[in-house]
């Protein structure tokens, strides 16, 4: 696959918490940029991925376990580290990389 721009693969910002939301009976504050989700690149699945941020967008810590970690602020300038594997069996096996806004696969 060559690379094809992330603006492409309808990504969005995710959130996290809100109204109605509560951990252990408390609230949950609503957080904004915690995560990309994003159309898979493979071209054969068409599944909505979901990638958690190590740094999110609002400043505040993760909110997933396992968190990418993010440089760029926009979907034209996004870069994650490390790359990105869809593991089989639920995903398709896609690997690749999201570096200044464009995804390349392994």
């Amino acid at each position: 696959m060559a690379a094809v721009k992330l603006t492409e693969l309808n990504p969005r910002w995710m959130g996290y918490g809100g109204e109605g939301v509560t951990q252990d009976g408390k609230p949950v504050p609503r957080r904004e940029g915690v995560g990309l989700a994003y159309t898979c690149p493979c071209g054969k699945c068409a599944t909505e991925r979901y990638v958690g941020f190590a740094n999110p967008l609002d400043g505040g810590p993760p909110v997933s376990r396992v968190a990418w970690q993010r440089t760029g602020d926009t979907f034209d300038t996004l870069t994650l580290t490390p790359s990105i594997l869809h593991t089989l069996p639920q995903g398709c096996g896609w690997h690749g990389f999201i570096t200044n806004g464009e995804v390349t696969s392994c």
